[in-house]
């Protein structure tokens, strides 16, 4: 460079020194305008999609029951229904039909006295003129209201975390989980748990860093929610106290803010106060389940003894009481139980729903890869996640782990301050493994629970894990800023194509299974019940009947509380049960076979889907006898002779005859493929004369 060039520069760069900074953009900067707009956008794809896909879909089995405790929350303050599940969630659901002029069954019955949410639910859905289908949009969408919130929840908090690109890779995770929108759009508790599930670790979690009024506040009304939404909510005591333990042995100062901020330093000290806080949230917590139940023990209003009692799903023993049915071989809950009814100590619905949650907890009939338990497997939730999580969340999962493992779970866009690394964390220790420590603490108390649990029967009671992973899955967000360009764009390929995946399944999200589990249409051979089949799908098959059900019968055996009449169902119900009159076609013939994937494997039927040597030679000994009297001509005159030649025992003898004859034709179902499928959730069979032969009469594996 010559001297003549070095004094030109020289000169540019005193005119440029001299020139004043360049002013700031006038207005709100981009930045602060994209992100806002592109949370609304995701959160907005996921309300239009969990509410549209309800469109076509009748109650699950559950809902009549759910949104039937809601509303006769609201009208009649008793609390005598469903004791086992705390009415927060219902309630919010129930809150639009309070405009509605519906007619509520009446009180004076025996569906009422004896507590019977399910027979209380289909009067209140189909037998008094209301409109089950309007009724159940308004409800929905309070549920996906309350499916946004979580999904904000889960955005706020990864970018916290990991910065904004973090905050949307857990956005775009919760908004197109199949798991997610599939449950945060019914009226059940589970959505409503989930999110104060995550609101509660999170408030503890702030709580046990920087105590002042709004912490407190946030702490008590998420723990209050939490215990109001369901009786899980238990879990969060284990992971709280593991929290605090982890906290004491880090040992960073505890900030105290009420007026001027005041540090403490020393471990007791935080562990005086921690302590104080447990019993304040303690104190809050019963105070407002005591102000939801109105102050009052009683669970039933105008109660008579011997008449008003709770239900129980099987009988109670003559001479005892519900309450000593219920809390049969669990001793030591029983006890604790009996303490609390005399002292009063929760209202008496509160604390009969938790016995009665124990005494379910003991096992229930689940289905698993053609296997049926009472009791459940280990690997039930572990299986139900391999086969219902898309794999491309399982490969944002995979980059998340790898990207804190190789400490590149950093935030790129804001200050290490703003990271929340103030506190110290243990020598040798992640940062960002601290930091985290409520979302994994929840996911490993809650995973731990659920694999040593024996009631087993939906994938959507690991609903609660979902938000958490999401949050932690922001993680993954550190390879949109790696070094080697070619990395940059795998995680937003993953998130589209889960967006491609969720799109594709959408609206059967309860049906979805990966390719691992050979996708939606053989989801029947792994799991049913919620996890596939929950009884939404009758307005469909009515649609699907009338439009292919060819020249010969149509049968039905559907799993669900939804109502045959009211949609317009043409087809014979199945199996068959001898009616009081006797009338009625009992013997089967060539058509189309629909049967539900829970029916197909006989839960909540016959104790075992395998057709057994006992079975067969019970069918065969009972079969002459229902044969005879199929054949006696169809009329009441007939029927009625036939039956009074009839020992009192042959009604129960040809009730499970009935059972017995479909789980054998099921058992030959399940060994050939569908013909057809409604929604993925029933299954359908078109069965000749040939086919009903092999089918009854002969040879079987």
């Amino acid at each position: 460079m010559t001297a003549r060039s070095r004094k030109k520069g020289s000169r540019r760069a005193q005119a440029a020194a001299s020139q004043p900074p360049p002013r700031p953009a006038a207005g709100i900067p981009l930045r602060r305008v994209l992100v806002p707009a592109g949370v609304a956008a995701l959160v907005v794809i996921h309300f239009a999609l969990a509410v549209t896909s309800t469109r076509d879909k009748c109650c699950t089995f559950d809902e009549v029951a759910h949104l039937t405790k809601g509303y006769a929350f609201w009208k009649f303050d008793d609390h005598r229904l469903m004791p086992e599940h705390p009415p927060l969630a219902h309630a919010w659901a129930a809150l639009p039909l309070l405009n509605e002029k519906l007619t509520f069954p009446g009180r004076e019955q025996p569906a009422w006295y004896k507590s019977k949410t399910y027979d209380l639910g289909k009067e209140f859905f189909y037998g008094l003129g209301n409109d089950p289908d309007a009724m159940l949009r308004q409800s929905r969408r309070m549920v996906a209201i309350l499916s946004v919130a979580l999904g904000v929840l889960v955005f706020g908090w990864s970018r916290r975390l990991f910065g904004t690109a973090g905050g949307f890779v857990s956005l775009a995770l919760y908004t197109f989980s199949p798991t997610v929108l599939a449950h945060g759009r019914l009226v059940t508790t589970d959505l409503a748990v989930s999110l104060f599930f995550l609101a509660s670790v999170g408030a503890l979690w702030r709580v046990l860093h920087h105590i002042g009024p709004l912490s407190l506040l946030a702490g008590a009304a998420a723990l209050s929610g939490l215990f109001l939404s369901k009786m899980s909510a238990v879990l969060i005591i284990p992971t709280g106290l593991a929290l605090v333990i982890l906290r004491l042995i880090v040992g960073a100062p505890l900030e105290i803010r009420f007026g001027s901020p005041r540090w403490l330093r020393r471990r007791w000290q935080q562990a005086i106060i921690f302590l104080a806080v447990m019993v304040l949230f303690i104190v809050a917590v019963w105070a407002v389940i005591w102000t939801v139940y109105d102050f009052r023990y009683e669970a039933m209003l105008d109660a008579q003894p011997d008449r008003d009692v709770f239900f129980s799903p099987n009988r109670v023993p003559p001479g005892k009481t519900v309450w000593e049915h219920m809390g049969r071989s669990i001793p030591a809950t029983a006890a604790v139980v009996d303490w609390m009814r005399t002292a009063h100590i929760l209202p008496e619905s509160y604390v009969f729903g938790w016995l009665f949650t124990v005494q379910s907890a003991r096992g229930r009939d689940a289905f698993l890869n053609g296997d049926r338990r009472l009791t459940g497997w280990w690997h039930f939730f572990p299986l139900c996640f391999a086969l219902k999580v898309p794999l491309a969340v399982m490969a944002v999962v995979i980059l998340a782990l790898v990207a804190v493992l190789m400490g590149r779970a950093r935030k790129p866009d804001v200050t290490e301050k703003e990271q929340g690394k103030g506190a110290r964390s243990p020598r040798g220790i992640e940062p960002t493994l601290y930091d985290t420590a409520p979302l994994w603490m929840l996911m490993l108390v809650y995973w731990a629970v659920a694999v040593t649990s024996n009631l087993n029967i939906g994938h959507r009671h690991l609903l609660p894990t979902f938000p958490p992973m999401f949050v932690l899955c922001g993680a993954a967000g550190a390879w949109m800023y790696a070094s080697r360009k070619w990395l940059r764009p795998v995680v937003p390929v993953l998130l589209a194509a889960l967006a491609v995946v969720s799109l594709r399944i959408w609206p059967h999200y309860l049906a979805f299974f990966n390719t691992v589990a050979g996708g939606p249409a053989n989801g029947y051979r792994h799991l049913v019940d919620s996890s596939l089949d929950w009884g939404q799908d009758l307005p469909v098959l009515a649609r699907w009947l009338d439009a292919n059900r060819g020249r010969g019968r149509a049968y039905a055996a559907y799993f669900g509380t939804g109502d045959w009449k009211h949609y317009g169902v043409k087809a014979l119900p199945m199996p068959y049960y001898l009616r009081s009159d006797g009338t009625g076609t009992y013997v089967l013939e060539p058509g189309a076979y629909c049967v539900s994937a829970t029916r197909l494997q006989l839960v909540y039927l016959i104790p075992t889907c395998e057709w057994t040597n006992d079975m067969e030679a019970e069918y065969r000994q009972l079969k002459p006898e229902m044969d005879a009297f199929a054949a006696v001509p169809n009329t009441r005159e007939a029927r009625a002779a036939a039956l009074e030649q009839k020992d009192g025992g042959f009604r129960s003898r040809f009730n499970r005859f009935a059972r017995l004859r479909f789980a054998r034709l099921c058992a030959y179902l399940r060994e050939r493929r569908p013909d057809d499928h409604v929604n993925y959730s029933i299954l359908v069979h078109r069965l000749n004369e040939e086919d009903l032969v092999a089918a009854l009469e002969g040879p079987l594996p």
